[in-house]
């Protein structure tokens, strides 16, 4: 279930289902490819057993966070951030951010996460 978001002051949809096998295909098809240097956190805020917010926190430090990332931009999916690793729970997770909203399932949100009451 994809969400919009709010990410580096631009609008994207995030997949936090992101099929992993589908992840080397995007990776080889994104061009102006690059490996972000740092690391980021990416927090789902619940409410009564749903998503109620989402935050997004980067550090410049590769292993402060669970997530590292690639950015590029994709024929199809527009401006695209790939975010790996292996959050607290252990099991090894892909998201994926794209800015083309047409792309894939609609987002289940009206209101663009971060929501302002979270923002930092």
């Amino acid at each position: 279930m994809p969400w919009k978001v709010r990410f580096r002051d631009k609008d994207f949809t995030l997949d936090p289902y992101f099929d992993p096998e589908f992840e080397y295909e995007v990776r080889e098809a994104l061009a102006d490819k690059r490996e972000l240097s740092g690391s980021v956190e990416i927090i789902f805020h619940e409410h009564d057993e749903r998503v109620a917010n989402i935050t997004f926190h980067e550090s410049t430090d590769p292993d402060e966070f669970s997530f590292v990332g690639t950015h590029g931009q994709h024929p199809e999916m527009g401006e695209v951030y790939i975010f790996s690793g292996m959050p607290d729970d252990g099991d090894p997770q892909v998201l994926a951010l794209y800015s083309v909203e047409s792309f894939g399932d609609a987002p289940v949100n009206e209101e663009r996460f971060p929501l302002e009451k979270f923002r930092q």
